[in-house]
């Protein structure tokens, strides 16, 4: 027999101080409040409602930060297999069931049941039947009456940053919890101290007295960056517990009615915490956009409420210390193209009238890796370099040879070409200038040492010696290693594996000369480990479970020889471990023994997918450098079977779990005084999220630290991981990622052109309205005002300066805002690569050799 207590947590929507850390993003979808939690508590409104149960464990309502779930902890692990939505039950105030599922902590003793509501009576039973992972049972039926407190006062813009719409704004947005009125304090951010505002202040949220009042970090005191023009009290009202979003009407405020960008600071009257809210808006009908090239600027604006082309609007970009450093005007159809290199530092300002519009340039860009743009980046050289083979010997003759090239693959006048080759450690071996020849062709030798390192060596090459960056490169291997003489061939019939099905391998083994590896000896290792990106055709998506403990070792599955024919089949089991929580890579390294024991060692990898569908989750961050720390931490999910085909769902649960380390020192005589920490895990917030055919986005309000987003699916039962940490990418000069904007279709009429041909494109938006048409290569080539719609086709003429391989056409179409319909402002991105015709470059290679050739 052993014990159990239960206690009631509440986290996400605040925290003592009363503040939301941007709560807006958990507004959506959701009719009542609900997140389950982790093992940092505090005691909450009903301390006498605690029992002690089993002679050792307690029950009562416990509150942490807001949100709610009933947790029943246990004093011992449980087994995790179990159906614990049968051996545990909650009903509400008149005996009703309460819907939903108990989820089982990692350490699996707490369990959790995030389905329950603020100031409600409920009772939990659990079964006598429920197991323990030593074999126990709790013994009897165990009930338990719990109260639900009040949820803790909280309040947060419900944007970090904003460009409110001039023509019928409904005001600036903020998300409350019993919270009844707040003060906000407005400022006005001087023109010549934006720059150094943007740097400090990339994005709202909470912030403490501290880093507003004082030289914090660096920056500048926002009185140095910013006047007051108003203060008010603002009636938010709402009923109990319930999450309530109210605009604040800025519009009918006479103090902020002049033009320019204004930062918000908002506390909870009546408190008095050493941290606010805030955020910045700018009131404008100015939509800007942007497209940064090599040394120009290119620059439209467009109505935010019609999505019309905005002529006549003043540009300026002010440096870093506030001077202004370019000035400009857009014509007519709203462009203008600036002689300006971007720089992080600065920031472009538009005005007309009494609308201004800010873009600073360390904000992320426009995220288009869904797009087909990638490659290297075009250069105006290019090396065509090649050898005869890319594994050497020491002691043997490295023989390079290369055309140089202009970027279109034509020959250039002749010229030296730099080389330099590098060890594997990074060091150079050898510079050299390599002169033409006939045609330009380049040839270099060098004969490696017999004492070189061995590894990957580097051949870079340039047009300037002096330039850090290579033009093109390729890489050797400088190898100890003999010709193999047999060869191996791994096979399976299963291109991936299913539950409980073991990998049927076959293993094809002959000589080189052709004669079976008959009585070879053949053996063969598996080793298991957690596939997250088991899909190429989703790049960017992790599923599975990382966590999951897989055996480190490869295990010894075959040794054998081969039969007559060189075959040999076998059916592998997976290891014990290997259970269908998460897609498992299984690979299988096998070696052919030759007669004198040298080996010949290929592989072979087949994944196991667990269940019919899995969910798989694409952070809309760099996932190296992590969120943002005291933002948004952004994610897309989409739920797909084995081939990458959406499966829609309802009713998964995405959980943010914040991880806590608690740190101890300890001193030992022979090592001195140390440090360990154990870790705690802390749900701070669940969202339900329906998928389709398309991907689901979802966000959530992150401090500094480490996290962790989980998804589970009801539909099978497993959860999906992805642990990622917030606050740590320190030097990101424009380098995130922006929420994928929509797509526009487009559709060429052929598949290569020639300069003074036609190119005819057909355009279908998301949504009609004005837009680009935009012909790109390293330069703006051709822009086109257009109205779109479905289906709408447009001419382009090509000119001899689309002769290059990196040339776009890009579609950019606007959609206006209203406030009648809640529709916001947005744009929709098409993205197409012109191919041009090379047909009369092709050159015809036979190869003419004889039948049979024998070794001499």
């Amino acid at each position: 027999m052993f014990c159990v207590l239960y206690f009631l947590q509440f986290q996400g929507a605040g925290n003592r101080n009363g503040s939301a850390n941007g709560i807006a993003g958990r507004i959506a979808g959701q009719d009542r409040v609900r997140a389950h939690a982790g093992q940092t508590r505090q005691r909450a409104h009903r301390p006498d409602a605690r029992v002690l149960l089993c002679g050792a464990a307690v029950a009562g309502p416990e509150q942490h930060e807001g949100d709610l779930s009933i947790a029943v902890e246990f004093t011992r692990p449980l087994v995790g297999s179990q159906a614990f939505d049968d051996l545990l039950a909650v009903t509400d105030d008149k005996g009703a069931p309460v819907k939903g599922s108990w989820v089982l902590d990692d350490k699996g003793q707490v369990l959790r049941f995030p389905y329950v509501e603020a100031a409600r009576d409920y009772e939990v039973v659990v079964r006598a039947g429920l197991l323990a992972a030593d074999g126990s049972r709790l013994g009897r039926d165990l009930k338990q009456k719990v109260h639900t407190g009040q949820l803790d006062p909280a309040v947060g813009f419900a944007s970090q940053g904003s460009v409110l719409p001039a023509r019928e704004s409904r005001g600036l947005p903020v998300v409350s919890v019993n919270v009844k009125e707040v003060d906000v304090e407005f400022l006005r951010v001087g023109e010549k101290a934006l720059p150094r505002f943007f740097a400090a202040y990339q994005r709202g949220g909470r912030r403490g007295s501290w880093q507003l009042d004082s030289d914090y970090d660096g920056d500048a005191p926002i009185s140095e960056l910013a006047e007051p023009v108003y203060v008010n009290r603002f009636l938010l009202g709402g009923k109990p517990n319930e999450r309530l979003l109210t605009y604040l009407p800025i519009q009918d405020i006479a103090e902020l009615q002049e033009p320019g960008l204004y930062f918000a600071v908002m506390k909870r009257s009546g408190s008095f915490s050493s941290e606010y809210e805030t955020a910045f808006f700018t009131v404008s009908d100015i939509g800007l956009h942007a497209r940064a090239y090599k040394d120009k600027l290119f620059v439209h604006t467009a109505s935010l409420g019609d999505g019309r082309a905005g002529g006549g609007v003043q540009l300026k970009v002010l440096d870093a210390k506030g001077e202004v450093f370019l000035k400009g005007e857009t014509d007519s159809n709203g462009n203008v193209l600036l002689n300006y290199k971007l720089d992080a530092g600065h920031v472009l300002v538009a005005s007309r009238g009494k609308d201004v519009s800010l873009l600073p340039f360390n904000q992320p860009a426009l995220d288009l890796s869904e797009f087909s743009v990638a490659g290297r980046r075009a250069a105006w050289f290019d090396v065509f370099a090649w050898s005869g083979r890319d594994l050497y010997r020491p002691g043997e003759t490295v023989r390079i040879n290369a055309l140089l090239r202009d970027n279109d693959g034509k020959p250039v006048k002749p010229q030296p070409l730099f080389l330099r080759l590098k060890q594997p450690d990074g060091k150079t071996f050898r510079d050299s200038r390599i002169e033409p020849g006939a045609q330009g062709y380049l040839s270099f030798e060098q004969q490696i040492p017999a004492e070189a390192p061995t590894g990957r060596w580097q051949v870079e090459f340039r047009t300037d010696p002096a330039s850090a960056e290579a033009v093109q490169g390729m890489t050797l291997r400088i190898e100890e290693f003999l010709p193999e003489r047999m060869k191996l061939d791994l096979e399976s019939v299963q291109p991936v594996l299913k539950p409980g099905e073991p990998l049927k391998l076959k293993a094809i083994a002959a000589y080189l000369y052709g004669a079976p590896a008959e009585g070879n000896r053949f053996t063969a290792k598996l080793a298991v480990t957690v596939e997250q990106h088991p899909l190429e055709q989703l790049p960017g998506y992790f599923f599975g479970d990382p966590t999951v403990v897989l055996p480190k070792e490869a295990s010894d599955v075959v040794d054998t020889t081969f039969d007559a024919s060189g075959i040999h089949e076998q059916d592998i089991a997976l290891p014990a471990e290997a259970k269908p929580t998460t897609p498992i890579a299984a690979v299988v390294s096998g070696s052919v023994y030759e007669t004198g024991g040298r080996t010949v060692n290929r592989s072979l990898k087949r994944v196991l997918w667990p269940a019919a569908a899995l969910v798989g989750v694409r952070p809309l961050f760099d996932d190296k450098d992590g969120a943002d720390g005291n933002g948004s931490a952004r994610f897309e999910l989409l739920r797909v079977d084995a081939a990458g085909k959406p499966q829609p769902a309802r009713g998964l649960r995405a959980t943010l779990v914040r991880e806590h380390r608690d740190y101890h020192w300890s001193f030992q005589d022979e090592g001195g005084w140390d440090y360990d920490f154990t870790q705690r895990y802390e749900n701070l917030e669940v969202k339900t999220v329906d998928v389709g055919a398309t991907a689901a986005r979802i966000d959530y309000p992150v401090e500094w630290g480490a996290y962790r987003l989980d998804v589970f699916d009801p539909a099978t039962g497993l959860t999906t991981r992805y642990p990622f940490n917030a606050g740590w990418g320190w030097d990101d000069q424009n380098r995130g990622l922006d929420a994928r904007p929509d797509k526009v279709k487009l559709a060429l009429d052929k598949t290569a052109y020639k300069a003074g041909q036609t190119l005819k494109v057909t355009v279908t938006p998301p949504h009609p309205g004005k837009g680009l048409l935009m012909v790109e290569s390293d330069r703006m080539l051709y822009v086109q005002e257009i109205d779109a719609k479905p289906g709408a086709t447009f001419e382009i003429p090509v000119t001899a300066d689309w002769e290059r391989h990196d040339v776009y056409v890009t579609a950019l179409v606007f959609r206006g805002g209203s406030v009648p319909s809640r529709i916001t402002p947005a744009r929709a991105v098409g993205v197409a690569h012109v191919p041009m015709d090379r047909r009369d470059r092709r050159v015809a290679v036979g190869l003419v050799a004889p039948r049979q050739m024998r070794p001499e």
